[in-house]
């Protein structure tokens, strides 16, 4: 067998007279090589990677340094150093793309989400909500039907696109569309050269989805397709021109509002047509992205009116984007609405049942007040309007996407007495599981979230706020129910500033005045979400619904801030508490409200329900990393083991400002785990103390350290 070797020009190479020399690799054969570089793959005329910050330049041309900040295009990371520049068929009133994190993994992307929580999307508007004239140029290529060439690209669809129904392209040149998919429910074809000729490849392409594509085209034979690693088409018709030298125009067709809603990853081009071992090491470099169906993480809220209050705050689309972040998750938003029956998720005024010691009808559930177990009870108008919203109201798809029930529940609930405590577990117990069968899921498969309940000082019940708190952390310790506390304390807020009733707070002092107490402030709920974040979002995982994202590291919290697991009684008026860190590594007591022991409450003899003393505090004082001194304004008269330390105890409010902490936001996170880097600083957090939610009622004292 003989070996001619041959150059661009076609004439046979030569070192020497009669001694063939060979030009560059030679590619052929099935054998399959790993590749962790395109450039090592011959002919690269342009290779463009936004999955890294450093892989994106600023609009000055400038390789970013960490996600987040908005991009005028992608390096070329081949020796053509061709950048990859943005483009908008409009030419006014635009914006620039951010490069965003963590969209498929660890990597991120190129687009514009236009709407960012605490911003809501519009009624029936999904996040992200990606802007429609949005796409990438490349500089003028030879990509003619007659010259040899190969196209590689990698791109991310959140969500249907949202402008209108049309397909999206993912390729075009010269104004004649490459490369597209199908853009409406029921429909999921991806198309090879749309219109006459066309080939289509497949036609299960999901809603949400990153795709891997290689297209490679061998003049006079046609164009061979790849799909994440599967070939579904081999010398499909190339309706292109035979010479024809243009840029190639990446998720956009060229019209106005033309781009195709997605998040663009990686690409690049070869001016020749791979030979077998390069298409085989382009396939194994495509595993550096998770590819196939996606996952969209929708939060199902239901409540009261903190909890609707809270949703049109935009704390619980905060809390889905962290959720989204820690999961990998390419779409997230949340489903409920804040209203009245006949269809809402949030309704106010209404506790789980009726509570007729205060007059609140309440009817999740209907009460027939026959004696009946709880369990047996069926939907009261307000269960009846959950039921319409979540199968009547609600796409299906986006049901389907629900992760996780969020129960930011408590007021009214918490106005009942505490011997009533076994009927409202039951009826909550009933209700979870009505809920769950709303959505035909299992406890295993749908987990649910809930809170510490807030300070509701309606009728200055104190033990109805702990028998609600105990009830919480009962449904939490039973591993049948699927309930996790993300927020365990939340009494560190402050009332609702509202129009009638400002409220009026000095945050160097701690001190406030005026606000609506039955309700919690904007920037308090909007914490509140950001602080569940990471716990809800192991909560999701733990029942196998994260996306790209298969484990959370420690260093990331697993229970929400730093826990009091020990009080040893120094004397009768000075507790030393210690505490259990969740990823901090100090305490802070603020010098404003909290070195005065606001919230610290010894109950002295007696029970929760009715204790015989309520011993409040009048400093507190950081003695070291884990401990802390409490100095009471009472002695102390009952023995230690009848002694019981809160923080708080029943309607306590300690107020923004006012929470002893952990030092978390200036611990350093985990290696590719920095949410403040990547989603705002706003996200740098330090986690309030708070008591063990295992039984929620307080830390019994020890006389031993």
């Amino acid at each position: 067998m003989s070996v001619l070797l041959t150059g661009p020009n076609g004439k046979v190479m030569m070192a020497a007279p009669g001694r063939p020399m060979l030009l560059g690799p030679l590619e052929g054969g099935t054998s399959t090589r790993t590749v962790t570089s395109l450039s090592s793959i011959a002919g690269l005329a342009g290779w463009w990677d936004a999955g890294v910050a450093g892989g994106v330049l600023d609009p000055t041309g400038t390789p970013l340094t960490a996600f987040g900040a908005v991009a005028g295009g992608v390096a070329d990371k081949s020796s053509v150093g061709s950048t990859l520049a943005v483009w908008h068929a409009a030419t006014t009133g635009t914006a620039h793309p951010v490069a965003t994190p963590r969209l498929n993994g660890l990597l991120g992307g190129l687009g514009l989400n236009m709407v960012i929580p605490p911003n809501l999307p519009a009624s029936g508007q999904q996040l992200p909500l990606m802007d429609p004239d949005q796409g990438l140029l490349s500089a003028a290529m030879p990509l003619g039907s007659a010259s040899a060439w190969t196209i590689f690209l990698v791109w991310s669809r959140p969500n249907w696109r949202q402008v209108n129904a049309a397909a999206s392209t993912l390729l075009s040149i010269g104004g004649t569309p490459v490369l597209a998919a199908d853009n409406a429910t029921g429909t999921g074809r991806l198309v090879l050269f749309p219109g006459g000729q066309q080939t289509v490849l497949t036609s299960s392409l999901t809603r949400r989805h990153s795709h891997a594509v290689i297209l490679r085209n061998t003049p006079g034979v046609g164009v061979d397709v790849w799909l994440d690693q599967t070939q579904l088409a081999a010398a499909a018709p190339n309706p292109l021109a035979a010479s024809l030298s243009a840029p190639l125009l990446f998720l956009h067709n060229g019209a106005g509002n033309g781009g195709a809603e997605c998040w663009f990853h990686e690409a690049a081009v070869w001016n020749n047509a791979l030979f077998a071992t390069g298409i085989s090491g382009l396939l194994s470099y495509e595993s550096r992205w998770t590819l196939g169906p996606r996952k969209g993480i929708q939060i199902l809220v239901t409540g009261q009116s903190n909890s609707g209050n809270a949703l049109n705050d935009g704390a619980w689309h905060l809390l889905a984007q962290g959720v989204a972040w820690h999961l990998g998750a390419l779409g997230f938003g949340v489903v409920g609405n804040y209203g009245s029956p006949p269809a809402a998720t949030c309704i106010h005024g209404e506790g789980l049942y009726p509570v007729p010691a205060f007059g609140f009808s309440g009817s999740f559930l209907n009460d027939p007040n026959d004696s009946s177990a709880p369990s047996t009870w069926g939907l009261g108008a307000d269960g009846l309007a959950v039921q319409t919203w979540l199968q009547s109201d609600t796409a299906a798809a986006d049901a389907a996407d629900i992760a996780v029930i969020l129960w930011p529940w408590s007021e009214n609930d918490s106005t009942r007495q505490y011997s009533e405590k076994a009927t409202y577990e039951a009826a909550a117990r009933h209700f979870l599981a009505l809920e769950r069968g709303m959505l035909s899921r299992s406890a295993a498969s749908l987990p649910q979230v809930w809170w510490s309940a807030i300070p509701f000082a309606y009728g200055a019940n104190d033990s109805g706020m702990q028998m609600q708190r105990e009830v919480v952390a009962d449904m939490a310790a039973d591993s049948t129910q699927n309930v996790t506390v993300v927020l365990p304390q939340t009494a560190d807020s402050l009332p609702r500033s509202v129009g009638g009733s400002a409220l009026v707070y000095d945050p160097t002092t701690g001190i406030w005045s005026g606000g609506d107490s039955m309700h919690r402030d904007i920037p308090d709920n909007r914490r509140f979400g950001m602080l569940a974040a990471p716990l809800v979002a192991r909560a999701i995982l733990a029942a196998e619904g994260g996306d790209t994202i298969a484990a959370i590291p420690a260093g990331v919290p697993t229970q929400g801030g730093p826990v009091a697991t020990h009080v040893y009684r120094q004397s009768n008026t000075t507790l030393v508490v210690t505490v259990q860190h969740d990823c901090g590594t100090d305490l802070i007591v603020p010098a404003t409200q909290a070195a005065t022991g606001l919230g610290w409450t010894v109950i002295d003899g007696g029970s929760v329900a009715s204790p015989a003393r309520v011993v409040t505090a009048t400093a507190c004082t950081r003695l070291n990393a884990t401990q802390l001194q409490i100095t009471l304004a009472q002695s102390l008269i009952y023995p230690s083991a009848s002694c019981r330390l809160f923080y708080p105890y029943g309607t306590t409010t300690i107020g923004r400002g006012n929470a002893v902490t952990d030092n978390l936001a200036s611990v350093a996170p985990p290696a590719g785990w920095n949410i403040a880097a990547d989603l705002g600083p706003g996200w740098s957090l330090n986690m309030p103390v708070h008591i063990p939610m295992a039984t929620a009622s307080g830390v019994v004292l020890s006389d031993t350290p």
